[in-house]
């Protein structure tokens, strides 16, 4: 071992400890919006329910509004539409992730609080979070667009507006969502979707 070497340093212990700390916060994080609401997640709670030292999180977030970015962003990512199959089971894939940000990311109690806007500072937060992905989405339908595979003229945004919107009216009206909505909100969308039948 060389002068400038130390018994930790090629190891650095610390990384997995890091990395399970993150994940821990943010488990807690989307537990709490779930159950209820983005007003249960404070430092405080979050403390609680991870294990982990206030300190600690400190040391990563300098309040809630950086704790909430951070952990929304990582829950929701980017759209991973497949490049390969049909243009409608691409579709279709987007829409599943789009449900999966209003269903398992927000769960009741942060669609109760985005719905009626009760928590301003995280209706912000969220939309800021999801932009990304939105961003995403709405490139790839345009992509389809240009290459003829959809409708021309198509309104990507007010596609992707319908994708989140179906979930909330159905939501809305009977209080859950089930599987079958999703089959019929596709046959729906892909309707004003598809391109015009070829001429012979």
């Amino acid at each position: 071992m060389t002068p400038t070497e130390t018994p930790s340093s090629p190891a650095r212990p610390g990384r997995p400890r890091e990395a399970s700390v993150d994940q821990r916060l943010q488990a807690s994080v989307l537990k709490l919006l779930r159950d209820r609401g983005p007003g249960a997640v404070t430092m405080d709670r979050v403390t609680s329910t991870s294990g982990v030292a206030k300190t600690s999180i400190y040391r990563r977030y300098p309040n809630r509004g950086a704790l909430l970015t951070a952990v929304l962003a990582q829950a929701i990512g980017a759209p991973d539409v497949p490049r390969e199959g049909t243009v409608r089971d691409k579709i279709r894939f987007a829409l599943e992730q789009a449900w999966h940000q209003m269903g398992t990311v927000l769960g009741p109690g942060g669609l109760a609080a985005l719905v009626g806007n009760t928590d301003p500072e995280f209706t912000e937060l969220f939309r800021a979070a999801l932009q990304p992905y939105v961003d995403t989405l709405v490139s790839r339908i345009r992509d389809d667009v240009d290459a003829g595979a959809l409708r021309p003229g198509l309104d990507a945004e007010g596609i992707v507006s319908l994708m989140v919107g179906a979930y909330l009216g159905e939501l809305v009206r009977r209080g859950t969502v089930a599987p079958e909505w999703m089959d019929r909100t596709l046959e729906l969308l892909w309707l004003l979707m598809a391109p015009p039948p070829q001429a012979e």
